[in-house]
């Protein structure tokens, strides 16, 4: 059975100086593979058309007094039954009572410790076939952010679909949480591949000549689960349709 791997996520500072006015962070799950676009097109030359979940307007994230925006980025958490779900990767002497809860404490230490402006979850949320019900596992993986009551968002990994929910419908119960900024789509567009792709902007410091400027801007794409391409084996990739996304959004916002 594969069990739940203790996370060591990344806090990271972003400095942006006035004069650096734009800076894109493009965020994905796992490895971004990008293929010829030919390779693709051949295969699903139109991507199924999606719905749009709505969402009330999100608190605006922006840099702080200090010039300073603290990002806490948690990855492959591979969380599934909480106390009953054990660690693996651990020495013998750690092994009995380490589960799922040790990874929920680590992170609420590293809220506490860091105390981030923002937290990204960065895929494999969840491991899907050690999950009795993904959405009570995902309840509980992002508890330690929603209480915080620190925005934060997500994107999905090859395995958060593996369980009691599809990758849609892992993806619309993530949009649904507290206090997460996670969007299931681009609203503006009826089709592009995948679940979850969307951006966010940070504003500059309140007061300032920036506070209505866009100083960074957050990427998160789908880069899929597994291959559907016979010839291609192994994991997914960013489709045309994404890419397009991305480029059409950037020129956008260098405006």
């Amino acid at each position: 059975m594969k069990r739940a791997t203790m996370v060591q996520p990344s806090s990271t500072f972003v400095n942006i100086n006035k004069k650096n006015l734009w800076v894109s962070l493009a965020i994905a799950v796992l490895s971004l593979c990008f293929v010829p676009i030919n390779v693709s097109a051949a295969v699903r030359r139109h991507p199924p058309q999606q719905h749009h979940l709505s969402r009330k307007p999100s608190p605006k994230l922006r840099f702080g007094r200090n010039g300073e925006f603290k990002i806490l980025q948690v990855a492959d958490m591979h969380y599934a039954d909480g106390k009953t779900t054990p660690c693996e990767d651990v020495l013998p002497s750690q092994v009995d009572g380490c589960s799922d809860l040790n990874t929920t404490a680590f992170i609420h230490r590293m809220i506490e410790a860091e105390k981030p402006n923002f937290i990204i979850f960065t895929g494999d949320n969840i491991y899907g076939f050690d999950s009795k019900d993904s959405a009570k596992s995902m309840d509980a993986a992002f508890a330690p952010a929603i209480a915080a009551r620190i925005p934060w968002a997500a994107v999905l990994g090859n395995h958060d679909q593996e369980g009691t929910l599809s990758r849609e419908g892992v993806m619309k119960h993530i949009v649904g949480l507290n206090h997460t900024l996670s969007q299931f789509n681009p609203s503006e567009l009826h089709v592009i591949d995948g679940f979850g792709n969307y951006n966010l902007e940070v504003g500059g410091v309140e007061g300032s000549g920036f506070v209505n400027k866009s100083i960074l801007n957050l990427y998160f794409l789908d880069s899929g689960d597994y291959s559907t391409v016979p010839a291609i084996p192994g994991y997914g990739w960013i489709k045309p349709s994404q890419q397009l996304w991305f480029q059409r959004t950037s020129a956008k916002l260098r405006v």
